[in-house]
Formats: structure tokens, sequence, C-alpha cells
């Protein structure tokens, strides 16, 4: 009942959802431009490829199947933040971004236009 409530104001469901995600990829973005010189974003960007790519080989590239790649990711997550490797734990934050947008079809596009473009930007830069 209260999940129903949360949706009927607008405080719930998978519109909701997906703005939530879409704040969240612009601020992670932000703050990541904000505290890492470009060698620093380069690997960010490639450590998020990193573990998309994974994700989607071990999903077998099947949005059902994409969830258990969240939650290893959560945990992988959570190892970085514990040992204070901001590069692993910026690349992962992404990545899970990235994924729980994935699975929530076009309503997570706008996420993941964000996170795509940070990774196309920083990729290729300095090589």
């Amino acid at each position: 009942m209260l999940k129903s409530l949360m949706t009927f104001i607008g405080l719930g469901g998978p519109e909701y959802d997906a703005k939530i995600l879409r704040r969240d990829a612009k601020a992670m973005v932000e703050m990541i431009h904000g505290q890492h010189g470009a060698e620093s974003l380069r690997d960010i960007s490639k450590e998020a490829r990193a573990h998309i790519d994974q994700v989607h080989e071990r999903g077998l590239n099947d949005i059902q199947f994409y969830g258990r790649g969240v939650d290893e990711l959560t945990e992988l997550n959570r190892a970085a933040r514990s040992r204070r490797d901001n590069i692993a734990w910026s690349g992962i934050t992404l990545a899970i971004i990235y994924i729980k947008a994935e699975m929530m079809e076009d309503l997570g596009v706008p996420a993941k236009n964000i996170i795509e473009g940070f990774m196309q930007q920083w990729a290729h830069s300095g090589e």
C-alpha cells in the first residue's frame, strides 16, 4: 500500500527511479570531473567500461540477467571504498548506475547517455 501511495504522489515507480538514476549519473560525473585530473578520468572511464562489459558478458547481453551483476558490482564497490581506491570506486559506481539504467530500458536512456558520454570523452584521451 505504501508503494502505491508513493507512486501516486510521484515519489515512486519506474519514472521516479529513472529520474533518480539520471540525477545520480549527472552528479557522479560532475563530482568525478571536479576531483580528478585527465589521467584519472581516463582510468575511471576504462574501469567503468570494463565492469559494464563484464556484466554484459556474464548476463549474456540480456537485461533480465543483470541483477546479479549489479549485486556483484555493489560488493566490489564496497571493497574499493573501504580501501579508499577512488578510481575503482568511481568507475564501479558509474557501472552500477549504467547497468541499472539499462535494466529500466527506455526510461533509463538519459542516465545511460550521461555515463556513455563520459566514457566516450575520456576513453581515448591521452593515448
